[in-house]
C-alpha cells in the first residue's frame, strides 16, 4: 500500500463535488479511492486511470506520460478506460457495482461509483468456519452474480478476474460483483484473444495467453472456481499446472455429504479446462445447476494440452541488444490480442524445428561447476585404492571447471517452502513466458498477413507489461517479462528478462534473470541477476 500511496491523490483532495478520504487500493491501470459526495454527503468509490508502468504524477496532482514514446500508449488506455466506464453505466444491476458518474481532472480520468459496505467473499468465509450450506451459496449468492453477470455479457463485456476478494457481500447478505479494472469488450467486433491480468487458481489456461478465445465461458470458469473456494475450503490448482498434468480434487469428491452432486457437477463442468465443455453462458449455467443436460459446446478454439518439454541448453551467447522502450512496450502489448497461434494451429505447430541447440552442447554433467575427471584417471584411482593415480602414471590433463550455470532457483535458497508450493512457482514462471512468446508468435503473423485489428491492439500493451502476482501460503510471488527480443536465432528465438519477486514472512527477494525460449516451458536461463 505504501506504493500507492506514493502516487495517489492526497486525503483532502477535491474532484469536482467529491473530496479524498482514504485510498482503497490499487492496480497496474490506476489507484481506488474512498470519497465523499461534498453535496449530497454520501460515500462514493473512485477509480483513478494512473497506468504506473508508464506514467507519473507530478507536484500539481496531474498525471503524465513519463516520455514522448509513452504519450500514445497513454492516450489509447484513456480512451479504453473511457470506453469501459461508458459501457458499465449503461445498465443498473442490483449485483453489479453501479457507475455513477464519469469525470475529468488532473489530465487524467475518473469512475465514480457507488460505495459498498459490507466484506469481500475470502473475509466474509472466516466467519463461516463450519462452510456455507448450498442454499445460501447458490439461492443468495451464485444466482444473482449469474443474473449479473449476463447483463455484462449482454453489452458486449467480459469481467476477467472474477475471485472471492472481487465478490462483495454487502451487510444485508447480498453479493455484488466488483472491480472491473480488467474487463474488455468480446463478440464479433472484439479482438480473437485478449491478455489479462492473471489471478492464479480462478483464471482460465486461455487467459495466460495460452490457447482458445475468451468469452463468457471464461468468466464462468472463474466464477466456478470461486465457487469451488467456498465448497473446498481453498482455491482450485491454477490452470497452467493443470495443463501439465497437475491434479484437482474434482468438486463432486470435495464437497460430497455437503452439497447435492448435481450442484457439484456443475461447478466441475465449468471448470472444465476445454472452454467447448464449459457452460457457454449464464443461462447454460443455470441449466446445469438444474439438473439439464449440458450440450456440445463449440467456444471458440479448444483448449490445448501443453506440457513442458524437457529442458534444453542453448549452445549460443546471442548479443542483448536493447530497443526503445516504447517499441518494447508496443510489441509486448500489441501482440497479446491476436492469440496462441502456434499452439492452436496444427500448420504453424508443426513447422517449428526439433528441440534446439542441443546437439553441440558441452558443458559440467553434474551441474556443480566442477571439473570432470577422466574416465580412465578414475579407474586407475579405483584400482590403487587412492584417490590419487599411480606414481607412474602419465601427467593428467588439467581440466577447467565451467563457471557455475546460472540457477533459477537460487532465490528460494535458504526459504523454508513446501515442494508443492516451488513446483506451483515454477508453472507461474513458465505461464509468464508461454504468455509472450505465444502471443508474440500470433501478432508477427497478423502482422504478416494484414491483420485488420493490428491498430487496436496496441489497448492490449499496458497488461501485458504488468505481469501478474500469485500467492499459495506461505509464499507469494510477482512475475513480470521486460526487455523481451524476438532473435529469430536456431540457438535463441526469444530472449526476454523475467523479474521475479518472492516473499515469504517479512522477507522479501527480487532478482532479474535473462531466458532464451521458444515456448516459455523449454526455457535456458542465461544469466541471473543479484538477489535484492
Amino acid at each position: 500500500m505504501a506504493e500507492a500511496r506514493g502516487y495517489a491523490l492526497p486525503v483532502g483532495h477535491e474532484l469536482d463535488d467529491f473530496r479524498i478520504v482514504s485510498v482503497l487500493g490499487q492496480g497496474g491501470f490506476g489507484i481506488t479511492y474512498k470519497a465523499t459526495d461534498v453535496r449530497l454527503e454520501r460515500a462514493v468509490a473512485i477509480k483513478e486511470y494512473l497506468p504506473q508502468q508508464f506514467a507519473d504524477r507530478g507536484d500539481d496532482c496531474t498525471v503524465l506520460p513519463r516520455d514522448g514514446n509513452d504519450r500514445e500508449l497513454f492516450d489509447w488506455g484513456l480512451k479504453r478506460f473511457i470506453d469501459e466506464a461508458r459501457a458499465l453505466a449503461k445498465f443498473r444491476h442490483p449485483n453489479i457495482i453501479a457507475v455513477i458518474r464519469y469525470l475529468e481532472a488532473n489530465r487524467t480520468a475518473y469512475l465514480v461509483m457507488e460505495y459498498e459496505e459490507g466484506r469481500n467473499l475470502e473475509d466474509w468465509l472466516q466467519g463461516h468456519p463450519n462452510g456455507v450450506a448450498e442454499e445460501v451459496l447458490v439461492e443468495r449468492i451464485l444466482l444473482p452474480l449469474l443474473a449479473g453477470l449476463e447483463k455484462v455479457h449482454d453489452k458486449g463485456l467480459l469481467h476477467r478476474d472474477i475471485k472471492p476478494e472481487n465478490v462483495f457481500i454487502r451487510r444485508d447478505g447480498t453479493p455484488v460483483l466488483i472491480d472491473f479494472g480488467a474487463s474488455r469488450a468480446h463478440g464479433t467486433d472484439a479482438t480473437a484473444n485478449l491478455t489479462s491480468l492473471i489471478s492464479a487458481g480462478y483464471s482460465p489456461f486461455e487467459q495466460y495467453g495460452g490457447a482458445g478465445r475468451q468469452g463468457p465461458w471464461s468468466d464462468l470458469y472463474a466464477l466456478a472456481g470461486t465457487l469451488y473456494r467456498v465448497i473446498a475450503g481453498q482455491k482450485p490448482a491454477d490452470a497452467i499446472a493443470r495443463h501439465q498434468g497437475g491434479s484437482l480434487i474434482p468438486a463432486v469428491e470435495a464437497g460430497r455429504g455437503r452439497y447435492t452432486k448435481t450442484f457439484l457437477s456443475a461447478v466441475d463442468q465449468a471448470l472444465s479446462l476445454d472452454p467447448a465443455k464449459r457452460p457457454q453462458n449464464a443461462a447454460e449455467f443455470r441449466t446445469l445447476l438444474k439438473g439439464g443436460a449440458p450440450r456440445t459446446a463449440v467456444a471458440g478454439s479448444e483448449a490445448t494440452q501443453v506440457r513442458r518439454a524437457p529442458a534444453t541448453r542453448f549452445s549460443g551467447k546471442p548479443r542483448r541488444g536493447r530497443g526503445p522502450l516504447w517499441l518494447g512496450l508496443a510489441v509486448l502489448g500489441v501482440l497479446a490480442a491476436a492469440g496462441l497461434l502456434v499452439f492452436t494451429q496444427p500448420e504453424l505447430r508443426d513447422r517449428l524445428p526439433a528441440p534446439f541447440g542441443s546437439s553441440d552442447v558441452t558443458e559440467a554433467e553434474t551441474g556443480s561447476g566442477q571439473a570432470q575427471v577422466p574416465d580412465t584417471l578414475a579407474d586407475e584411482a579405483a584400482a590403487t585404492g587412492s584417490g590419487l593415480p599411480p606414481a607412474d602414471a602419465e601427467p593428467a590433463t588439467v581440466v577447467e571447471a565451467e563457471p557455475a550455470a546460472p540457477d533459477e532457483n537460487a532465490i528460494l535458497r535458504g526459504l523454508a517452502i513446501p515442494d508443492a508450493v516451488r513446483d506451483f512457482r515454477d508453472n507461474q514462471i513458465s505461464g509468464a513466458l508461454l504468455a509472450y512468446v505465444s502471443n508474440k508468435t500470433a501478432f508477427d503473423s497478423c502482422r504478416e498477413s494484414g491483420c485488420a485489428e493490428l491498430p487496436s491492439l496496441m489497448t492490449r500493451v499496458q497488461e501485458a507489461l504488468e505481469g501478474y502476482e500469485w500467492d499459495r501460503p506461505p509464499v507469494s510471488g510477482s512475475i513480470r517479462i521486460i526487455q523481451p527480443k524476438r532473435l529469430d536465432s536456431e540457438d535463441c528465438p526469444f530472449m526476454l528478462d523475467l523479474q521475479e519477486t518472492v516473499s515469504l514472512a517479512d522477507e522479501q527477494r527480487r532478482q532479474t534473470r535473462t531466458y532464451c525460449t521458444r515456448n516459455g516451458f523449454d526455457r535456458a536461463l542465461q544469466s541471473a541477476g543479484q538477489i535484492e
